[in-house]
């Protein structure tokens, strides 16, 4: 019994590490992006802004998918 608690929270906590990691990594990517185009035709700072604001709902929507997985993954078992 307390196996299967203890491997719930580490499968809840590597969920949880995996959105984090992907919307920093999705908004550092969008302002790096956003930035370097900015430069290369300058815009500054509108392509930044605008890619950094659409990595957030790519952001979100990667949140909203992963948990409606995990979501049926728990309700299978």
């Amino acid at each position: 019994m307390a196996d299967k608690k203890i491997s719930g929270w580490v499968k809840y906590m590597a969920w949880g590490s995996t959105i984090s990691t992907a919307l920093a990594g999705l908004v550092g990517a969008g302002y790096w992006l956003g930035n370097y185009l900015d430069s290369l035709w300058g815009t500054n700072p509108w392509l930044k802004i605008a890619l950094m604001m659409l990595a957030v709902v790519l952001g979100i929507a990667y949140l909203i998918v992963s948990l409606s997985k995990l979501g049926k993954a728990d309700h299978e078992q």
